[in-house]
């Protein structure tokens, strides 16, 4: 199941903005403040709406803790076009099977409903002791109410909870497409990509010799790829004559691909988020990265958007899908604001036409 289409409504720098005509790999350009990391965030809360999901984006966004029980009454304004949580958030997305999953996403400062659920539910009692403290108390507060429905049928309704003595939240996380976002200055835990190198080599009887073969397109010189439990696991890598060496000796575009190739595979039917895919990838080694992509994006079925600054990733975007004739599989979107509504356009370019601009040295990435 692919996304084709999606709707976004008063959410970050999105006042009311529509994109279509998704394929399997979506890339998308466009200058700083565009929306191009707040579309991918948009997307996120779509697929895994719940309050998991809203933290993980605050963390993000590097809000931290400290700032949201000082200002809880302020702690989910920046969720809202112009902080303005009046207005509700609104999230659409259409299906390639004509499927429609809606998001809705309130504030107000009122805790009762979030107070009888954690009362009439197995909860830790720390929780239920902090929901009834708040609700008898003159602590300034504010409640995050997320709803989703699919087909017009309710799903899931999650409730998270900012004041000055923290924040908690309730319901159990729900997909409604697997989905893995990546920030741009991510990096993953050395242990949990070996756990997810064993996973997909152990239990799911993986060939490794892709990922050998992409470690081989950046460093020649290496023949083998294992896993040591010396303290935490760890991949290693092993150089032609040489002992076997940490992957994070490596530099990051190994550690990249390693995530990139290890999710899409244990993860079949899924959606990643990867904002600014350029980074740690030099750019001789980015063709490579898109064509690999592409292959497994294909062979287990996920979806994959990414945004980019980098006018030569979205050259080797380009390049490999014209040279494999992938113009089905993959699209290109500019992000930019309207120069007089302000509004963020999100506009699909056919990739002649991204061949041409990038030929005749005309704008590309909304400039």
């Amino acid at each position: 199941m692919l996304i084709k289409s999606i709707e976004i409504n008063n959410f970050r720098c999105f006042h009311k903005t529509t994109a279509k005509d998704f394929s399997t790999i979506n890339l998308f350009g466009g200058k700083n403040n565009a929306g191009k990391t707040a579309l991918l965030e948009a997307l996120f809360l779509i697929t895994e709406p719940s309050s998991n999901s809203i933290m993980t984006l605050v963390r993000v966004r590097h809000l931290d803790d400290a700032f949201m029980r000082q200002m809880p009454k302020n702690a989910w304004d920046n969720f809202f076009c112009m902080q303005s949580p009046n207005d509700g958030i609104k999230l659409l997305a259409t299906t390639d099977e004509s499927s429609k999953q809606e998001v809705l996403i309130s504030r107000d400062e009122s805790i009762d409903e979030f107070v009888n659920f954690v009362e009439n539910d197995t909860f830790d009692k720390s929780i239920v002791d902090i929901a009834k403290s708040l609700r008898n108390s003159e602590t300034i507060k504010s409640t995050l109410h997320i709803e989703s429905s699919y087909k017009n049928e309710p799903t899931k309704e999650f409730l998270i909870v900012a004041s000055s003595n923290g924040i908690i939240g309730k319901g159990t996380p729900y997909s409604f497409i697997k989905t893995r976002f990546i920030p741009a200055s991510f990096k993953r835990v050395g242990a949990l990509l070996a756990a997810d190198f064993s996973r997909a080599k152990l239990e799911l009887n993986w060939n490794t010799d892709l990922l050998l073969k992409a470690y081989k397109i950046i460093d020649e010189s290496i023949v083998e790829i294992t896993v040591e439990s010396l303290g935490s696991p760890t991949i290693y890598l092993k150089r032609k004559y040489e002992k076997p060496m940490p992957l994070t000796l490596f530099g990051d575009a190994m550690s990249k691909i390693t995530d990139y190739i290890l999710w899409i595979v244990n993860n079949q039917n899924s959606i990643l988020l990867i904002d600014e895919i350029e980074n740690g990838i030099h750019h001789s080694n980015q063709e490579m990265l898109w064509k690999m992509l592409f292959d497994l994006a294909k062979e287990f079925g996920v979806q994959i958007f990414a945004t980019s600054h980098s006018e030569e990733m979205i050259k080797a975007f380009e390049n490999v899908i014209k040279t494999n004739n992938l113009e089905a599989d993959g699209r290109y979107f500019e992000m930019a604001r309207h120069s007089i509504s302000n509004e963020i356009t999100i506009q699909k370019i056919p990739i002649n036409v991204l061949e041409e601009r990038l030929i005749t040295q005309k704008p590309v990435r909304g400039e």
